[in-house]
C-alpha cells in the first residue's frame, strides 16, 4: 500500500471560504427603544455587512421597525453613516428615529 498523495483522494483540495461572524453594538433610540424592548443590544453579523443588512436583521425580529426605515438615520461609531457602510467588528451603531418638537 503506498502512502504517496493521489489526485483522488481529495487532498489540498479548495475547501470553501467560512464566513466569518462580527460583534457589533447595537443603539436604539425613541420609538424604536420602545418598539424592540431595549435600548442597547449586541448583534452578530457577516463580517463587512452593511448598517442596511443590520437594521433588517432588527426589522425581520420586529416587524414594526420596517415602516421608520425611511425616516431613520444611521450613525456608526457616533457619525453619520451611509446605509451602505460596511461594518466591522467591534463598531457601534445608532439608530435614531426622527425627532419632533418645536
Amino acid at each position: 500500500m503506498s502512502l504517496a498523495h493521489s489526485p483522488a483522494a481529495g487532498y489540498n483540495s479548495p475547501v470553501p471560504p467560512v464566513s466569518q461572524t462580527i460583534r457589533i453594538k447595537v443603539l436604539l433610540f425613541g420609538r424604536l427603544k420602545e418598539l424592540t424592548g431595549h435600548g442597547e443590544d449586541s448583534a452578530e453579523i457577516a463580517d463587512a455587512a452593511t448598517i442596511e443588512q443590520l437594521f433588517a436583521l432588527y426589522a425581520a425580529r420586529h416587524p414594526e421597525l420596517a415602516k421608520y426605515r425611511t425616516s431613520v438615520v444611521a450613525s456608526r461609531n457616533q457619525e453619520f453613516a451611509a446605509w451602505d457602510t460596511p461594518l466591522r467588528s467591534g463598531d457601534e451603531v445608532a439608530f435614531l428615529p426622527p425627532v419632533s418638537g418645536g
